[in-house]
């Protein structure tokens, strides 16, 4: 008996993260049935994922805005975009009355990552910030340090809320600028100081083939100046070019998903 309670448990939960489009409507937050951290595929520790859930929850009690991170073992079927989109929508997640939030999903057998955003999430996360994003977890992903990138998606996601809350959300044309490596400035500092040394020795050992003169007129130059000679001389042009504006494509692009919400989002491989 107590063998065929626990198969119907573990059925039930299975077919509660399933997100398939024919469980009808979305669920709406207040019936959230899932942690914020759902990693099927048991890529964490016990220890690492109970430090992030608490981490996610943190990040988005503070700033009103669902923080997801979903793993699982297959799409089974689906493309990475619509089990994202699928997986907000039917588990309910998104906060507030817009379900504002973001869901990062990593499906191992195919090796790929998809971003699903909703309500404030789709202004707070344009398709340029996913893109940074993705830039700086891709590498943690792929060599396998899934709780790095994890850590380090929460952190850029609690960054980019903030920014978008003060009115100019990250996007094409104001990027957070990566910090410069200390091997870099100091390789930096040294060039400088190994350039300037050469300019100076330059310029000392032109120096040593002037020597006093004993006889005044070697210091007069042999030039004769005559009033009737009249000379153009060339010596110099100013080009000034103008770069053409280059368009940018800016803001977050949507689409429908399978629950008629509206969302924003993108995805690939990792």
């Amino acid at each position: 008996m107590k063998k065929g309670l626990n198969l119907f448990l573990i059925i039930l939960l299975l077919l509660s993260i399933v997100p398939l489009s024919a469980y009808g409507e979305a669920v709406t937050a207040d019936a959230r049935q899932l942690p914020r951290l759902v990693d099927s595929s048991g890529l964490l520790t016990e220890e690492q994922a109970e430090k992030l859930t608490e981490k996610l929850d943190e990040v988005s009690e503070r700033q009103n805005l669902d923080v997801i991170i979903f793993t699982v073992d297959s799409l089974e079927g689906y493309t990475a975009t619509e089990y994202a989109d699928d997986a907000f929508d039917y588990n309910g997640f998104g906060m507030g009355a817009n379900y504002d939030g973001i869901l990062l999903l990593l499906s191992m057998e195919e090796r790929e990552w998809a971003i699903s955003t909703h309500g404030y999430g789709i202004t707070a996360f344009t398709d340029a910030g996913q893109k940074y994003i993705v830039d700086n977890i891709i590498g943690h992903l792929s060599d396998g340090d899934y709780y790095e990138g994890f850590d380090k998606f929460v952190d850029l996601a609690d960054n980019f809320i903030t920014q978008a809350k003060t009115g100019a959300p990250y996007d094409t044309n104001n990027l957070p600028k990566k910090p410069m490596s200390p091997i870099w400035i100091l390789i930096s500092i040294l060039g400088g100081v190994l350039i300037g040394a050469i300019v100076t020795g330059g310029m000392k050992s032109s120096l040593k083939s002037v020597s006093k003169q004993r006889v005044a007129g070697n210091y007069l130059v042999s030039t004769v100046m005559s009033p009737s000679s009249n000379k153009d001389l060339y010596l110099y042009s100013v080009v000034t070019k103008t770069e053409k504006p280059k368009e940018s494509e800016t803001g977050s692009s949507t689409h429908v998903s399978s629950s008629g919400r509206t969302h924003g989002g993108s995805s690939g491989k990792f």
